[in-house]
């Protein structure tokens, strides 16, 4: 005799399934807690203090922006002496440029957009930047997308589409310092 209350096989499948499938979106977004924007104001502050008391008016620095291309470049007083190597689309970049890049990718994190693939998925955008300890130029800025579910679109793709993905992509390098000298 079976108990009316024991699910099937196939349903207790499904339910494990189910449960490993939240948990594991959970775990996902728990790696991903975003710094307040005060935090990231203060931290940007607290770098550029640095940059300012002890940066260096004359460097020589190597930079991947995005990560399949790099830069070396020699900088006086933030301007572009020497590009010895530039294999990016974009102009060589200074520690002051860097600064100011920082700053516009976190201008707008207060924005809401769609998410690519629709409106199912909302998501902000913002700069995630460390610095180095002891100068405080922008040592890594990446950009990062949290993402959230739109309850009313949510539901209409939900019938029409299925399940979307609302999961928080990995965050985009924007820009990496490989190496950074002071000159003389």
């Amino acid at each position: 005799m079976i108990a009316p209350n024991r699910l099937s096989r196939p349903g207790r499948a499904l339910l494990i399934g189910v449960a490993l499938f939240c948990a594991a979106c959970a775990a996902l977004g728990l790696g991903l807690r975003a710094p307040s924007a005060a935090a990231r104001e203060q931290s940007w502050e607290q770098a550029q203090r640095r940059w300012a008391a002890r940066g260096a008016g004359h460097y020589r620095m190597v930079v991947q922006a995005p990560s399949w291309c790099r830069t070396d470049l020699e900088v006086r007083d933030e301007q572009v002496v020497a590009v010895f190597q530039n294999s990016c689309p974009s102009a060589p970049r200074t520690v002051g440029e860097l600064f100011r890049a920082v700053k516009q990718l976190d201008n707008q994190a207060d924005r809401i957009y769609c998410a690519p693939g629709g409106c199912e998925c909302l998501e902000q955008r913002f700069a995630i930047a460390a610095y180095d300890p002891q100068l405080g130029f922008p040592s890594a800025i990446r950009l990062r997308r949290m993402r959230s579910t739109n309850w009313p679109e949510l539901w209409h793709h939900l019938t029409t589409h299925g399940l979307p993905n609302c999961l928080n992509p990995l965050d985009t390098e924007v820009v990496k310092v490989i190496s950074f000298q002071p000159l003389l």
